[in-house]
């Protein structure tokens, strides 16, 4: 009678064991993708070229053009007979053009528009909704889904765009100090400063919307994020709370700290 009872219990409870042992497994595997993905976006998993977080790559093309990637980036590289062209699958590069000897045209392809280059140094970037352009020398042309010339842009210039329009604005000041290792701020909020410097952090960063507004100013060397963190929560008088998420990755929260 007890055998009979233990093993109408072991079957009722099957279906149930089964289903919590599915779940671990879901979970599992999307804590995995969730990593995977945050190392190696799926954009640049076949890309030419591409760089994980907090990484940075120089190459050299065939035409002596020089291609930096910033962090979690990733491009095709697209050179024919007619034509030069870089396509941005993720993240930011720099580039500095090289003298073409069959002088064909350079440009830049992106999912939210194209650029074409004059003979110039610049940096491109992708965001969620839109792409960013900073000139530094010589020339950039935004363009039109026709191709045509839409917006020129000079040394100093910068543009946000996508395929319904374009925003001309200053060449921020500190963009590029990410060729040199370094991450500017000077009175940015602290909330956009976290955004900026998740980029390049193994985990998300975010602050409590209390204290998004206080501002923060410094140069500070991106090898070292934690140190970042540190010196920012020492001069603001935060702290840092680690959240584990339900799926198994890891926030990290700025918040005041307790007094």
């Amino acid at each position: 009678m007890q055998a009979t009872l233990l093993r109408a219990c072991v079957q009722a409870n099957a279906p149930r064991r089964h289903a919590v042992k599915t779940l671990a497994l879901l979970l599992a595997c999307g804590a995995s993708l969730y990593a995977f993905e945050r190392h190696a976006p799926w954009r640049g998993w076949t890309a030419d070229y591409r760089t994980g977080v907090n990484r940075r790559r120089v190459v050299t093309l065939s035409d002596g053009t020089q291609l930096t990637l910033n962090t979690s980036s990733a491009v095709n590289i697209d050179y024919s007979g007619e034509q030069r062209r870089i396509v941005l699958l993720a993240g930011e590069i720099f580039i500095a053009t090289g003298k073409d000897a069959a002088q064909r045209p350079f440009f830049v392809s992106t999912p939210h528009g194209g650029l074409q280059a004059l003979g110039t140094r610049f940096t491109v970037r992708l965001h969620d909704d839109y792409a960013s352009t900073g000139v530094l020398e010589g020339a950039v042309a935004v363009l039109a889904d026709d191709g045509g010339q839409r917006l020129v842009l000079r040394p100093g210039e910068g543009a946000h765009f996508d395929s319904a329009g374009y925003h001309r604005q200053a060449l921020a000041p500190y963009g590029g100090a990410w060729l040199g290792g370094m991450l500017v701020a000077r009175d940015m909020r602290l909330a956009d400063f976290l955004a900026e410097l998740t980029r390049y952090c193994e985990q998300p960063l975010s602050c409590a919307p209390g204290i998004a507004s206080l501002r923060v100013s410094g140069s500070y060397p991106l090898a070292d994020t934690d140190a970042i963190l540190d010196a920012v929560c020492a001069s603001l008088q935060l702290r840092r709370n680690t959240v584990t998420r339900f799926w198994g990755h890891q926030v990290v929260r700025i918040e005041l700290a307790a007094r």
